[in-house]
C-alpha cells in the first residue's frame, strides 16, 4: 500500500460524507465502510483539527466536510495524516542516497514516479473519489493510467477534476 492505513481509511470516509451539509457519525461511517469505529473516529478528529472537517458532538452531531469535496485534494489528506516527508528518502532505504554523489540504482526512476504522483495527488479531489464510489471497491468502475499524465475514467463515470 502506498499510503498509511489511516490515510486509506480517511480517503474512503471523506468520499462517503454527504455534500449536503449534514453530519455523519463516525460509528455510522465505520459501519457502512467496514472500518474500525474507534480508529476512524480518531482519524476524523485529526482531520477536523486540521480544518478539513467540521465536527459537532452529540447524537445529532458527527462530521461533515468543511468545504466542498472538489476543493479537498488527496495530497492534502496525505500531508495531514502521513506528513509532507512521507514519500521522501531513498526508495531502497539507503541512508546516503542522493541525486549527486551516491544515487541508488532506482533513484532517477523513483524521482520521476514521485513527481507524477505528487502532481496527481494535488489534482485528484475527494469529489473524484466520490465519483469512483469507493464504498463498493470490488464492483466500482476503475480509473486507468495510460502513461504520462493520462488518467482515464470509465465511460459511465462523470468527471470531476480528473477529467479536466
Amino acid at each position: 500500500m502506498l499510503f498509511s492505513t489511516a490515510t486509506g481509511y480517511a480517503l474512503r470516509a471523506l468520499a462517503a460524507l454527504p455534500e449536503d451539509g449534514s453530519y455523519s457519525l463516525a460509528k455510522d461511517l465505520a459501519s457502512n465502510l467496514g472500518l474500525p469505529g474507534p480508529y476512524l473516529a480518531k482519524i476524523l478528529q485529526t482531520l477536523a483539527q486540521e480544518g478539513m472537517l467540521n465536527s459537532v458532538r452529540g447524537p445529532r452531531g458527527g462530521f461533515r466536510l468543511s468545504r466542498p469535496a472538489h476543493r479537498i485534494t488527496v495530497g492534502e489528506v496525505v500531508s495531514v495524516l502521513d506528513g509532507l516527508d512521507s514519500m521522501t528518502g531513498c526508495v531502497m532505504g539507503f541512508v546516503n542516497c542522493d541525486g549527486r554523489d551516491k544515487p541508488c540504482p532506482l533513484h532517477d526512476a523513483w524521482c520521476e514516479v514521485k513527481s507524477h504522483l505528487d502532481a496527481t495527488m494535488s489534482m485528484v479531489t475527494i469529489r473524484d473519489l466520490q465519483l469512483l464510489d469507493l464504498r463498493n471497491q470490488s464492483g466500482a468502475p476503475r480509473a486507468r493510467c495510460l502513461g504520462k499524465n493520462n488518467i482515464v475514467l470509465p465511460a459511465n463515470v462523470p468527471t470531476g477534476s480528473l477529467g479536466k
